[in-house]
């Protein structure tokens, strides 16, 4: 588990009081203490400095739960800094989780947070590719003039399993098994699963291991490696598919997020059961994975408009 302790400077700055300071680095321990990632961590202390300097501009201490009769303005104050929905949410969430920490170790008697009411939000169908931009994709890939096994297996392996970005960045050589056709995936929470290889991503991943010129096929080596043999990052490997996303000529909003929606897309069209692709994605509840059958519906409507001779397009009055 990656352990966070930085916090950023500009939250200490706020108050400048040790006291405050140190409730925030238990706060820090508290939050590592759930398996949260670094980069969740990093973002509930990032919306805490809005809420601090809400408390402090109206002579609040953060070391105590808000009260009741503060809640609509810290609401007010949140909405109107301009953020999308999406941002007001997770910033009124970690407000809620910082509340939360400060009752259960008894900096505070009493913690209304909860009364803070969260804006819906509106779901957001995600951005897929279709089977015939996947081909598109694979083969700009495969007929680029710099060949680059590597990112032939990457892609293959994002779309044939929809893992995450981050999960197929901590993949170790000695996590696929080769003869099962299985990966062992570290998920969200430090969960492990296992996911399904296909045959076309076996096979690339093979030529990938064999044409390389390191000698990389050690069971706790990375799978993808940058060239001074570390691990892919996220950010790298989001790079690498945007390239050839530019070079194919493929919608600019598709990314590597939209392959996993294409993953779990495909297989729904395909027949397959709504709770194995919520296992396959590593989805703690099924609801998140519901999504996925409102975008199956958006293709099967496109496919009956195209095809049915009494499809909505095709029949006037």
């Amino acid at each position: 588990m990656m352990i966070t302790k930085e916090i950023p400077l500009k939250l200490e700055n706020i108050f400048k009081d040790k006291k405050i300071n140190s409730i925030v680095y238990e706060y820090v321990e508290y939050l590592n203490s759930k398996s949260l990632s670094k980069n969740t961590i990093r973002n509930y202390l990032y919306d805490l400095i809005d809420y601090f300097s809400y408390c402090k501009n109206n002579n609040l201490s953060p070391a105590k739960s808000v009260k009741q009769k503060d809640l609509r303005p810290l609401l007010s104050h949140i909405i109107n800094t301009g953020i999308k929905q999406s941002s007001v949410i997770r910033k009124i969430s970690s407000v809620k989780s910082f509340c939360v920490f400060l009752e259960r170790f008894n900096y505070s008697k009493e913690n209304h947070s909860s009364l803070l009411s969260m804006p819906k939000k509106g779901k957001k169908l995600p951005k897929i590719f279709s089977e015939n931009e996947i081909n598109t994709l694979i083969k700009t890939i495969e007929r680029h003039p710099k060949k680059n096994l590597r990112d032939e297996a990457l892609i293959e392996i994002i779309y044939s399993t929809g893992m995450r970005v981050g999960e197929v960045s901590k993949i170790k050589i000695g996590d696929i098994d080769f003869n099962k056709s299985e990966v062992k995936v570290l998920g969200k929470g430090n969960k492990e699963r296992i996911v399904i290889l296909s045959n076309k991503a076996k096979q690339k991943i093979r030529n990938y291991l064999l044409g390389s010129k390191r000698n990389i096929v050690i069971n706790s080596n990375p799978l993808f490696q940058n060239k001074d043999g570390g691990s892919l990052t996220p950010r790298s490997i989001q790079r690498i598919i945007k390239k050839y996303l530019l070079i194919s000529g493929l919608d600019s909003k598709l990314s590597t997020h939209s392959l996993r929606h294409s993953f779990a897309t495909h297989l729904l069209d395909g027949g397959a059961d709504i709770k194995v692709i919520q296992q396959l994605l590593g989805h703690s509840s099924p609801e998140t994975t519901k999504i996925y059958t409102q975008v199956s519906t958006k293709s099967m409507k496109e496919i009956y408009n195209k095809a049915h001779p009494r499809s909505f397009s095709k029949v006037k009055n």
